[in-house]
């Protein structure tokens, strides 16, 4: 006989899944209702549009360590306060201690990493590249 506390918790995660699964599927319903609405103006528009030969774009994958522009607000905010350029990875250890983030896992670091690297690489008109030493790309603010 299975114990009982064991079954409780199983229930109880079969519930939330569940729930999970039918709040999923509403949304669904309703992205289709939107999605039948904007193929109807399309074709107020223009008659002749195949809406179906529209290809779907998808969502860009986001990460729970940073809100919407928050990554570039921190890194900003390390940049601003040295006095040279600040090697990627110094900026990835001080944003990784700023969120609570064990800096001895390899495999969080990596991933923090590209996604601080890509919030840089995106502020052209704000931040610069410096060659660092060896492989290592360093950032400053531009002036």
């Amino acid at each position: 006989m299975a114990e009982p506390h064991v079954i409780a918790a199983l229930k109880e995660r079969r519930a939330r899944v569940s729930g999970q699964i039918l709040a999923l599927e509403a949304r669904i319903g309703q992205h289709r209702a939107d999605l039948l609405h904007l193929d109807a103006t399309l074709r107020l528009f223009d008659a002749a549009i195949e809406p179906d030969a529209i290809l779907p774009k998808r969502p860009a994958p986001r990460n729970d360590w940073f809100g919407h522009g928050e990554c570039l607000r921190l890194a900003y905010s390390v940049l601003r306060g040295a006095p040279e350029p600040v090697p990627t990875g110094d900026i990835v250890r001080r944003l990784m201690a700023i969120k609570g983030q064990p800096v001895d896992d390899r495999a969080t670091m990596t991933l923090m990493r590209q996604t601080i690297f890509n919030s840089l690489d995106r502020a052209k008109n704000t931040v610069e590249r410096v060659p660092g030493a060896g492989r290592e790309l360093c950032w400053r603010l531009r002036d």
